[in-house]
């Protein structure tokens, strides 16, 4: 029996409304607003084909991500799994995440990105910290990474200054992460 054939068992056609993949996407993406972007209130969108009309926002914002944590010369492959989990919980789109599996930093045009939202303002100091995390995610933030962050930065109207605070807020949370999960799993982590 094939893959498809033992997901296509799986599906319950007499399910009411409001289940199945596309509810299920919707409250992921809802999860994602509140308690990674800290949304007190959800936009209004009753599913989730409504509320992926904000998906020039998040392809743009995830784009500008690779263009970040290639400033030193290459996208690591632990920086591309990290920006393109966070895509798939924002509730990007599987051809976007498809896209940015192998998406060649070089091939991004920065000035497109800049367009692609008629308020990039909104969620501009959000990009500079998630930039910050996707460029540490192999475990080096390095130098020509917070170069092309603080280009971006500057590009966007944020100056050297805030960056470097907000350098420090990762920083601190970093370390905060890495206490709050030594007291979670004291006898070391399962999954290493």
């Amino acid at each position: 029996m094939s893959e498809h054939q033992l997901l296509q068992d799986t599906i319950d056609f007499d399910a009411p409304p409001g289940t199945g993949d596309s509810a299920v996407l919707l409250r992921a993406m809802q999860f994602f607003l509140r308690y990674q972007l800290g949304a007190q209130s959800m936009p209004q969108a009753p599913n989730i084909d409504e509320l992926r009309k904000m998906l020039p926002i998040l392809e743009g914002y995830v784009k500008a991500l690779v263009v970040c944590a290639s400033g030193d010369g290459e996208l690591d492959d632990a920086e591309r799994a990290w920006i393109v989990g966070f895509c798939a919980n924002a509730g990007g789109t599987f051809e976007l995440v498809e896209e940015l599996r192998t998406l060649n930093p070089s091939d991004v045009n920065v000035m497109q990105l800049m367009q692609m939202t008629e308020r990039p303002g909104l969620f501009t100091h959000a990009l500079i910290y998630n930039a910050i995390q996707a460029s540490d995610a192999d475990g080096v933030l390095d130098d020509r990474e917070l170069a092309t962050i603080q280009m971006m930065a500057g590009a966007l109207g944020v100056g050297r200054d805030y960056v470097d605070e907000l350098v420090a807020l990762y920083r601190e949370e970093k370390a905060f992460f890495a206490k709050k999960m030594a007291k979670l799993f004291p006898t070391g982590h399962p999954w290493g």
